[in-house]
């Protein structure tokens, strides 16, 4: 039996697109939250609250992720904030690729602060 060592990390491209991403936020000077748990665990509550605080104070805009609906981004929406859904279709997060995607449809100069909630609804996640 023959073993061959590959030392290329699987996930280079999500990588170097992620670091893009990153550089992307700094310019226009956005910080990021990236908020990862189980599903029903509270994340888009916890938005919510939040939203409910710094909406009128804050320039804050929301990238939803979730494997199946749009229905976490129709909750935030409610508090007239920027709201891009992305829906991964079993996925089970949000690779770098579709963030920066989702970005198009955000106008980057008039957010100070980003949220991404991911991972909503399946229980696989």
């Amino acid at each position: 039996m023959s073993v061959i060592t590959i030392e290329r990390k699987i996930l280079e491209k999500n990588d170097e697109l992620a670091r893009l991403n990153r550089e992307l936020f700094a310019r226009h000077g956005i910080f990021v939250l990236n908020m990862v748990s189980a599903p029903g665990s509270g994340k888009t509550s916890i938005l919510e609250r939040t939203l409910e605080r710094i909406k009128d104070t804050i320039r804050v805009a929301v990238i939803e992720g979730d494997v199946q609906t749009d229905l976490d981004a129709h909750r935030v929406a409610k508090y007239n904030v920027p709201a891009v859904q992305i829906v991964t279709r079993g996925g089970c997060h949000l690779e770098a690729n579709l963030v920066k995607d989702a970005l198009q449809n955000l106008d980057l100069s008039t957010i100070s602060l980003s949220s991404t909630p991911v991972c909503s609804g399946m229980p696989q996640c």
